[in-house]
């Protein structure tokens, strides 16, 4: 306990969807400081000193008020340059990591990365110096925010599913509600089930939300098309797991099962915009739709349901989002070019051959399906 009576001091990077929402049900014990660089937020924090977030358990919501012991901009908070924290948890990115270790440089406790990327542990090591940097999966949906009436009421509130935090082991003595595991478990059993069959479903759905031109993830999800064609990413998805990593089948089916309840559930309000945003990250070739793909023809079959998801994926535009250039360069580059220069794939590979074959059918097809549900809504 420090002079307050708080279990600890945490510093969180990035007031976000995971940072703002999600990790104060992790430590409620502890004092809570927050950096960002959406100054609405950073203000909203230091003015009121508090906000609430909900956890959707059981269906219904629960309500924790936060305290927060401070709120810093990046600016400022390099000129305060406090160090004295139990451990700092990131969420800010994968493409903004290295920026957070500007912040951190020469911090000697243990920083954590809620990240969607096993990566950055290397990157901020590499940026800021550190040695105890270590990665963590938070197997959880957590919107970034609420519906209406609860905005009403405070406009910092966020919704965040009833989840489970897994840490790696070597982090050390922390207090919170968590699970600790080795590095190699987390890895291999957390992390590939959440890339895999969490992540490369979830995209494929919010792309294909996208296109249906709703706002929430539950609400794609409502669209018997698009629900049909998810389910049957993650089948493609669970039934390649089983062929290639030894994870007991039981739990792979217990976390698929569990991960379509997420995204149908309407209580977690999760944005479209949020989950889609940056859509050639999520089109890295090791990532969760081309590496996922990958994945299944190494398995043996052609995964029809996933092609939708990442032909989905680059029909994804928006004017504010980071790679609005995309669109762009999939109209101006043709086909093959596109296939071997943006999504890096070798001329002659598999994937790189069923795409440029299948993507002027595919494209037409959910183009025609984004408009027939736009008209019914």
């Amino acid at each position: 306990m420090n002079d307050q009576g708080f279990a600890a001091d945490l510093l969180i990077i990035g007031a976000g969807a995971i940072g703002r929402g999600f990790l104060p049900w992790c430590f409620r014990d502890s004092r809570l400081t927050f950096i960002d660089t959406n100054p609405q937020i950073i203000d909203a924090m230091r003015s009121r000193r508090e906000y609430r977030t909900y956890l959707a358990r059981e269906g219904r919501l629960e309500m924790l008020r936060v305290t927060v012991a401070n709120a810093f901009s990046p600016a400022d908070f390099l000129e305060s340059h406090p160090r004295d924290w139990a451990a700092v948890f990131v969420n800010v990115g994968p493409r903004h990591v290295a920026a957070a270790g500007a912040i951190l440089r020469g911090y000697p406790g243990p920083v954590i990365l809620c990240e969607n990327d096993p990566a950055t542990v290397a990157t901020l090591k590499q940026v800021a110096s550190l040695d105890r940097v270590y990665f963590a999966v938070p197997d959880v949906i957590t919107s970034n925010t609420a519906p209406a009436d609860l905005l009403i009421q405070d406009s910092l509130s966020v919704v965040t599913e009833d989840g489970v935090l897994y840490l790696d082991s070597a982090v050390g003595s922390l207090s919170g509600e968590f699970k600790a595991l080795s590095a190699s478990e987390l890895l291999l059993t957390q992390w590939t089930a959440k890339l895999f069959l969490h992540n490369t479903p979830h995209c494929a759905a919010a792309y294909l939300g996208a296109l249906a031109n709703v706002r929430f993830l539950h609400e794609a999800m409502a669209i018997k098309q698009i629900d049909n064609i998810v389910s049957g990413v993650m089948t493609e998805m669970l039934n390649s797991l089983k062929l290639k990593w030894e994870i007991p089948h039981p739990f792979l089916e217990w976390y698929a099962e569990k991960e379509l309840a997420r995204f149908r559930n309407p209580l977690l309000c999760d944005p479209i915009s949020r989950v889609a945003r940056e859509p050639l990250r999520k089109l890295e070739i090791d990532g969760r739709l081309i590496g996922a793909a990958q994945v299944c023809l190494a398995s043996g079959f052609i995964p029809h349901n996933l092609l939708l998801g990442i032909a989905s994926a680059l029909l994804f535009s928006s004017e504010v989002d980071a790679d609005r250039h995309l669109s762009f360069m999939r109209k101006a580059l043709s086909p093959a070019t596109f296939i071997s220069h943006i999504l890096a794939l070798r001329t002659g590979e598999a994937l790189e051959v069923i795409l440029r074959e299948q993507l002027p059918l595919i494209l037409p097809r959910l183009e025609q399906l984004g408009r027939e549900e736009a008209l019914r809504r």
